[in-house]
């Protein structure tokens, strides 16, 4: 797809004793057109990663109009980013129509150490919908790239796997160390549901039920993403009473040792499986309902063994992002994100939270301004140093990272949706190239 811009610039170099980051050039792409419609489809934050790079290519998953008003087809793009930067190729999955205006209802991303990928979408209290390619396109690179090379088709089972696989939604994949991918999702609804975890092994080409790890006591979990780092799993959550956003409360974490096998508490303590609110150790800050906290914000765990959240609350009175920090010896903080930005709006556009080196960045939405601002903080200055890299302008979604390019080639991609109307909005990739100094 079309290149349209290049900006070189060097933006707030961080002051700091850890090494700080800046941003040394700018480059943005339209991928395509955003879907006709009145929801979001495309850059939801509960998408794990429908932007992510596999060896040399980078890939995205989106959503594009097929024919007409509410009627769309999962599109999905590559391009190469190493060692040269090549163009955006894309194609349509033309075999199936996605219908629902329902902003649930989004695509999800995963890629096996084997080089398949593997999509999951249009969900919400439904069937699983699951496809994967079936070779290793993302090893072993087709100079051809469209359906037919795909291949594959929608099945609503994980092959070798056990359920239950209805009512689900928020299909989200994460690739372990050895290769291998697990897919999380929930089984129930909004207030009354309970999450799973299946494991796919690349060795057999096969999944396998790890099982029922949250489970909801007439409430269900929300996770702020399920995070893969330093031989770990890490997940961190709120809970919710009822379909109503409001009787969201409180502030969980968890992490595992052997791939979601067993549970730990953020002591070390080990816990029962499944996981509930009341499990003793897993509630780490007790935040009323009604206090405005936003359900399934970010996540991230750095190279250092220090776990990483962004939730808003009120809890000070005011609409705040707090950033969430256990260190590596299991403590936890809890301090606000004080940047100069329009206070969230309830219900309004999340964030995400990515780790570079010793560096935090936050990559947040300002809703009343249809922008996306970047920032970072050291560890140096306790994450508390915040200051300003970029902004996005015409920004109306949630920004996604890709977690992979930021680790292995020090590029922050981020996905965004652009406000507007139909037919000039687009669905681009921002790509901020960074160091350290």
């Amino acid at each position: 797809m079309r290149f349209f811009s290049r900006i070189s610039v060097v933006l707030n170099l961080l002051s700091g004793f850890s090494q700080a980051v800046s941003v040394t050039s700018t480059r943005s792409y339209n991928i395509s057109n955003d879907p006709e419609g009145s929801v979001h489809l495309n850059a939801l934050a509960f998408q794990q990663h429908a932007l992510t790079t596999f060896g040399d290519y980078q890939y995205v998953a989106y959503y594009a109009t097929a024919t007409g008003y509410g009627r769309h087809y999962v599109n999905l793009g590559r391009r190469r980013v190493t060692p040269t930067l090549g163009e955006w190729q894309t194609f349509a999955f033309t075999d199936y129509m996605q219908t629902t205006l329902d902003e649930h209802n989004t695509i999800s991303m995963g890629i096996s150490g084997d080089g398949k990928i593997h999509l999951s979408f249009d969900h919400h209290d439904v069937p699983l919908n699951y496809r994967v390619s079936t070779s290793g396109i993302a090893k072993t690179i087709p100079t051809s790239w469209t359906q037919s090379t795909f291949g594959g088709f929608v099945t609503h089972s994980l092959p070798g796997s056990t359920g239950p696989w209805t009512p689900l939604t928020y299909p989200r994949f994460e690739r372990l160390a050895n290769g291998d991918l697990i897919m999380e999702f929930r089984i129930g609804q909004s207030g009354a549901g309970d999450s799973y975890i299946h494991r796919y092994s690349t060795s057999t080409g096969q999944w396998s039920a790890v099982g029922k790890y949250l489970q909801g006591q007439d409430n269900n979990a929300y996770i702020n993403g399920i995070t893969s780092q330093n031989g770990k799993l890490y997940v961190s959550w709120t809970v919710r009473e009822t379909p109503d956003a409001s009787t969201n409360h409180d502030f969980y974490f968890a992490y595992s040792e052997d791939d979601g096998k067993t549970w730990k508490a953020s002591s070390g303590a080990t816990v029962s499986k499944p996981i509930t609110p009341s499990t003793s150790g897993i509630k780490v800050y007790t935040i009323p309902q009604r206090s405005e906290i936003m359900n399934q914000e970010a996540q991230c765990a750095d190279s250092k063994g220090r776990f990483h959240a962004l939730m808003r609350d009120r809890s000070s009175g005011t609409a705040k992002w707090y950033h969430y920090l256990r260190t590596s010896d299991g403590k936890f903080s809890k301090n606000p994100i004080n940047v100069a930005i329009s206070t969230p709006p309830y219900l309004q556009y999340r964030g995400k939270v990515a780790a570079a080196g010793d560096n935090l960045i936050a990559i947040l939405p300002e809703a009343p301004k249809e922008q996306v601002t970047i920032w970072a903080s050291t560890a140096g200055g306790n994450f508390q140093d915040w200051k300003s890299l970029a902004t996005i302008t015409n920004m109306a979604g949630e920004p996604l990272v890709d977690y992979e390019r930021l680790a292995t080639s020090g590029v922050l991609s981020v996905f965004v949706r652009q406000g507007g109307p139909y037919g000039t909005r687009k669905v681009q990739v921002w790509d901020f190239e960074l160091s350290l100094s």
